[in-house]
Parts: structure tokens; sequence; C-alpha cells
């Protein structure tokens, strides 16, 4: 009887919360996904035929993935508030991702595109790279929503403001002694991510580990010039490439094709050869594209068409205004994400928001970037649209996560 009693309460409680579902931020992401599993199978009909001899074959899993990814929005929207901030959950996640890593990197896999990122399990590969994303977003939030006054009141004196006794903490020293601790724990599993070695996947964990902090409730003089130091650091870093050519782990092919943006016709044959068959098809497509399924870039000339260069297939087929209209949904989605991050009232659902938001902001504009060659490429999907089972899910548990915050946000209005 007892467990009659509490299968309905649990009943309800669902039903109660699909009433509060945000469909602002679900429409958009519905699209996306159905435009994702229709233009992989466009681009990637040709590559799957030739190579599997079943033009299908990557439609017929994005289209499983797709379908698996709304019950997990399902499942992430529906769950306990307090189960995504619950710190011994999130360390036990991060604790088995951590343990895939250290397998990746140690006993070693078939290397993918030159990356060992991937555990195959069955149905799907595995990408721990991937599902830590969501991980650290969680993790900084509890951390970050617990120190944020401290936050707050960083260039401020011992014994008070620095402009009553003119002694001024030093501001360094401060912002370490606050985040020394996930700093240490992120700076381990960056480590284990760029031995793999995904460069793009450490970029995209970085920027979102900056963004979030700095906008946690640090003073905007120190956000302005950490922001003026990260692109001093990226410009050095980019020279430092161009003239030693090498960095530990991280193969020669991998740098020439990140640095192959700045001279893109200067090694067409290969470092460049993606980037400038990605410019032929963008070319080819004009405006209004040559029609769904004419790409001819797809068949062989422009390697991974239906993942990293979805957009400049997409770009051939639809053209370029309607490639403008898909990342003109995309953006809005971003730009949504963001905006609920002023509404809602849990500091940590918050910094939820802004994690979340910037990692579909950063991804999908290197992803873009690199296309069009104003970026460097870097291996890099477009969220939603892009093949791939990983990234798919983990995009996806993101909007659930969000929808459970905005659930749980009106639900305590009333």
């Amino acid at each position: 009887m007892k467990v009659d009693q509490k299968e309905k309460s649990i009943v309800q409680s669902i039903k109660k919360k699909v009433q509060f579902f945000d469909w602002n931020l679900l429409i958009p992401y519905l699209i996306l996904l159905g435009i994702g599993v229709f233009m992989v199978y466009s681009s990637s009909s040709y590559f799957a035929m030739s190579n599997l001899n079943n033009s299908e074959y990557f439609f017929k899993r994005q289209l499983m993935y797709a379908v698996i990814s709304v019950l997990v929005v399902s499942f992430f929207s529906t769950i306990n508030f307090r189960l995504l901030k619950s710190v011994g959950i999130i360390s036990g996640v991060m604790f088995v991702l951590l343990f895939m890593l250290i397998y990746l990197v140690t006993l070693g896999v078939d290397p993918i595109n030159g990356s060992s990122a991937w555990i195959d399990a069955g149905p799907i590969n595995i990408q721990p790279s991937e599902f830590f994303k969501i991980a650290m977003i969680l993790y900084l939030a509890v951390f970050l929503s617990n120190n944020q006054n401290k936050l707050a009141n960083i260039g401020e004196s011992y014994d008070g403001p620095a402009k009553e006794n003119g002694k001024k903490r030093n501001t360094v020293s401060q912002i370490y002694q606050i985040v020394r601790k996930p700093l240490i724990c992120l700076g381990v599993f960056i480590t284990l991510i760029l031995i793999q070695p995904d460069l793009g996947g450490v970029i995209i964990l970085l920027s979102i580990c900056v963004i979030m902090v700095l906008l946690s409730g640090v003073p905007f003089k120190i956000s302005l010039a950490t922001f003026g130091l990260a692109g001093a650091v990226y410009a050095v870093f980019i020279a430092f490439i161009k003239l030693v050519g090498s960095i530990p782990f991280v193969p020669t092919y991998m740098l020439e094709r990140f640095t192959a943006y700045l001279d893109p016709f200067g090694d067409m044959q290969n470092s460049s050869f993606q980037l400038v068959n990605s410019f032929y098809a963008l070319a080819r497509g004009g405006l209004f594209g040559v029609g769904i399924g004419e790409s001819i870039q797809k068949s062989g000339y422009l390697p991974e068409s239906y993942t990293d260069f979805i957009i400049p297939i997409m770009g051939e087929e639809i053209g370029l205004i309607g490639v403008l209209i898909i990342l003109a949904i995309f953006f809005y989605l971003v730009y949504y994400i963001f905006r609920m991050s002023l509404r809602i009232r849990d500091s940590f659902g918050q910094l939820v928001c802004i994690g979340i938001a910037s990692m579909f902001l950063i991804q999908g504009t290197i992803n873009v970037g690199g296309a069009v060659g104003i970026m460097p490429l870097t291996g890099v999907t477009f969220p939603f649209i892009s093949y791939g089972g990983s990234s798919i899910l983990v995009s996806s548990m993101a909007i659930g996560i969000l929808n459970n915050i905005y659930i749980y946000d009106r639900m305590n209005d009333r």
C-alpha cells in the first residue's frame, strides 16, 4: 500500500512538472534536432554507401540518438532539482569519468581521427570528455555559488575597502586562494584530455571555466583584464605553434590544421585540404543552394562531411540563406539561455545557465568559424546537428537540466 502511494506521488509530481515545461527552450531544441537528423542523412549517404554499402547507416544511428535524446531531456527535466547540485553525485560521476580518461591515455584504444578519445560501447562510442563538460559545469556551479561573497569582495583590503586604508590585497593571490581546489581538479582532467589529444575539447573547457568564474560575481575590471589576458595568451599560443611547430602530446598534423586558417591556400593538399574544400562547398551553394542531396563536396572531397564539416555541406545544399536561418535558431537558443540566467533566482541555477549557454556558444562559434576560415580547425562538432552519439546526448542532457532549473524556479514562484 505504501509502495502504491509512493508511486502515485511520483507520477503526480512528474505530471505537475510537465505543466511547467519551458517550450521556449524545447521548441528550438527539437527543431535543431530534427534538422540534424535530416542533414546527417543527406551529408553522410554517399560515404555510408561507398564504405558500408548502406546509405542509411548514419541516418538510422542519428535517428536512434535523437529518440534517446528526447527521453534524456524528459528524464533530466523531471528528476529532483536537488540531485543536480548534490556534491556526492557530481563527485561520483567525475570519478567515473576520471577512470575512463585514465584508461584511454594509459591502456589505449584504437584512435579515431588520430585521437584516443572514444570508448567502444556497442551502439555508441562514448567520449568521456564530452560528458565531463556537463559534470564540470555542475561542479563549478556548486562551488562558485557557495563562494560568491568571496569572489565579489576580491580587491578589498584585509580590514576594509582599499580606499579606506590604502592596503590592497593581491588580486591574483585572492583569486587563487578561492579557486585553487577546483583549479587542481580541473587541471588533472584537462591534462588527460590534452594527452588524448583533444585540443578542441580543452579550448572549450577552459573557456567555459573562465566565463563561469568571471560571471559569478567577480568585479568588472578584473573580468575585463582577464579577457584581455586570455586574448594575449591565445596570440602567444598561435605564435608559439608557428615558430616551434610542436606541443607535447599533440601530433604535428593537428597543429598544422590548427594554424591553417592563417594561410588557407598555402598548403592546399595537406593541412588546408579540408578548409579549402569547405570554401568550395560554401561558394558552390551561393544564396539558395544546389538542392538537398545534390552536394558534390560530400562525395569524398570534404572529409567529415557529416560531423565537423556539416555546416559547409548545408551551405552547399540549402545555401547561405538556409544556413543563416538555422544559425539564427541556434543563436536564439543560446541568447534565451543567457537571458534565463538573469531570471532564475537560485545562484546555482544561474551559473548552470551561464555554463551551458557558454558551452553551446563556444562550440557553435568554433565549428562555424573553422568552416569559414576565421578560426582554427579543432575537430569540434556543431551542437544538435553534427553526427555523434556523445555530443547529441550531452547537449540534450544540458537542455533537460535547464528545463529542470526553469521548472524548479516556476514551481517555487507560486
